[in-house]
């Protein structure tokens, strides 16, 4: 039996969650239950260098699959093709 996989280029994905809403609607889920979740992962800080100021900040949003489908309607909904 072969596994479904995702390829996913987080550069292009703006946490817009549609992915997440079309498997929940594919699916019928109920409320609180998500087969696919979208989380926004951030962090580093700004740091001093003489008088200047450096920022090593980054944030972006991550989409994470359950891997069960053959069709997945969250690819499809996909507004960034990412």
């Amino acid at each position: 039996m072969s596994q479904p996989g995702f390829y996913l280029d987080v550069s292009s994905c703006s946490g817009c969650k549609a992915c997440q809403v079309a498997c929940k609607d594919r699916h019928g889920l109920e409320t609180g239950r998500l087969w696919r979740r979208v989380v926004e992962v951030e962090g580093g800080e700004w740091r001093r260098e003489g008088e200047a100021w450096r920022p090593t900040v980054f944030a972006y949003s991550l989409s994470v699959s359950c891997l069960h489908c053959q069709a997945p309607a969250c690819l499809a909904a996909c507004p960034s093709g990412a």
